[in-house]
């Protein structure tokens, strides 16, 4: 018998289950920090957008408040003048009142320019609120001279207010138009913002699908591509098919365990073909014992039971007989003068006759009755059959009981042990 050695059983198998649960959850945590960054750099967008719409808010409320300004500003002078002409004291409250007014939005303004730190805006402003104050002081004076009756003095410093005024105005009107190009400025900024975040959003998605059908390649290529190796396998062994083998891929835990089940198949088909080997041993073995105790139970020139298992089967029979109450006949055959064929026709031709009779016996009383006693003797053993059986069973086979033509029948009658006294 052949024994192969096999190979060692491969260590370091884990739990696959943690294995595939640690390539969803980087594949997962991949997802995660991209939507992460989706929703960090909308929220980023959104926060300029918003911080632009409200600066840009504010620059337009301070643009209507500079040009509401030179409006007041406007107004003061053409009321100013007509008082400066006529006189009349109803102007003044209009003229003050159109005064505060501008002053007013000047204040407010530089208060919005000063939270926002601009210090260019606060430079210009400064230069306004210089001129704004010296108008100021001039329109007061006016108003003063006319209100004392001093009508020319009032036009003299009316006349020396035109040119400060005109460019005061002028200077409002621009600062407005400054601030306007500012809030063209940061509406261009807020979309700018808007179509970034728009844009982050598409290309993030797009990422995201190329990630997620990454992740879902790799995962079925080196997880769910060695797990339904693993169950093909496992059907094909449990079909029978010992030689099926299961990929050897993907990640540790399930490469470590294709590993292992290709092992045990290999382990399993050499003792499989050792099994196989040592069974046909064993049936060779089983095969030529049958053969050596056929041979000891046999007689070699005829192939019926021999002397020995003649012996050894009517004790058989004889104890049954005693415990069963049953008939047993026993026919006992020898072939007379059968020294004389020998002599006259030699030993080969008495082989013949002896191999002719027992061929008659057999076929008569069947393989299993028939005994050569020894020599040119012959035994038919029939348990369960009576006298009368026995004497159809010889008549049958052509033995006559008389003795004559060379061949003799003995029928014994009575129980087993009247069989075992003819025998002895």
């Amino acid at each position: 018998m052949t024994i192969v050695e096999s190979s060692p059983v491969p260590t370091g198998l884990g739990n696959p289950i943690n294995s595939v649960r640690r390539c969803l959850v980087a594949g997962f945590g991949l997802l995660v920090l991209i939507l992460i960054a989706v929703v960090a750099g909308s929220t980023y967008m959104v926060k300029q957008y918003q911080a632009d719409s409200a600066q840009m808010a504010e620059k337009a409320d301070t643009a209507l408040l500079l040009q509401g300004t030179e409006s007041h500003v406007g107004t003061a002078g053409l009321m100013l003048q007509r008082y400066a002409l006529d006189g009349d004291p109803i102007w003044i409250h209009d003229i003050i009142s159109a005064a505060d007014s501008a002053s007013s939005n000047m204040a407010t303004v530089r208060a919005r320019e000063k939270n926002a730190d601009d210090s260019e805006a606060l430079a210009r402003l400064d230069q306004l609120d210089a001129t704004g104050n010296g108008l100021r002081t001039s329109l007061e004076q006016v108003v003063a001279q006319r209100a004392s009756g001093d009508g020319a003095g009032a036009l003299a410093t009316l006349d020396t207010m035109v040119v400060p005024f005109l460019q005061y105005r002028e200077n409002l009107r621009a600062a407005a138009e400054n601030e306007l190009s500012q809030v063209a400025g940061l509406q261009a900024d807020a979309d700018h913002s808007g179509e970034l975040a728009f844009w982050l959003l598409v290309i993030s998605g797009v990422a995201g699908l190329v990630i997620g059908a990454s992740v879902s390649v790799l995962i079925g290529r080196s997880i769910l591509r060695p797990l339904s190796s693993l169950e093909a396998t496992a059907n094909k062994v449990s079909r029978g098919d010992m030689t099926a083998r299961a990929l050897v891929s993907g990640p540790a835990e399930l490469s470590n365990l294709g590993g292992a089940l290709n092992h045990m198949m290999t382990a399993v088909e050499e003792r499989s073909e050792e099994l196989r080997l040592s069974n046909e041993e064993l049936r060779e073995r089983n095969r030529q014992l049958l053969e050596a105790r056929a041979q000891a139970a046999s007689d070699a020139l005829t192939g019926l039971f021999n002397h020995r298992k003649f012996h050894q089967k009517i004790r058989e029979v004889i104890d049954e007989a005693e415990q069963s109450k049953e008939a047993v006949s026993l026919i006992m055959i020898d072939v007379d003068n059968f020294k004389q064929v020998n002599d006259n026709l030699g030993h080969l031709k008495g082989d013949e006759v002896l191999r002719e009779l027992s061929s008659t016996i057999a076929e008569t009383a069947g393989q299993d009755c028939a005994y050569r006693y020894g020599g040119d003797e012959f035994a038919v053993m029939m348990p369960g059959s009576g006298h009368e059986d026995a004497v159809h069973m010889a008549r049958r086979g052509g033995l006559p009981r008389d003795g004559s033509d060379g061949r003799g029948v003995n029928l014994p009658r009575g129980h087993g042990a009247e069989l075992g006294e003819i025998v002895r």
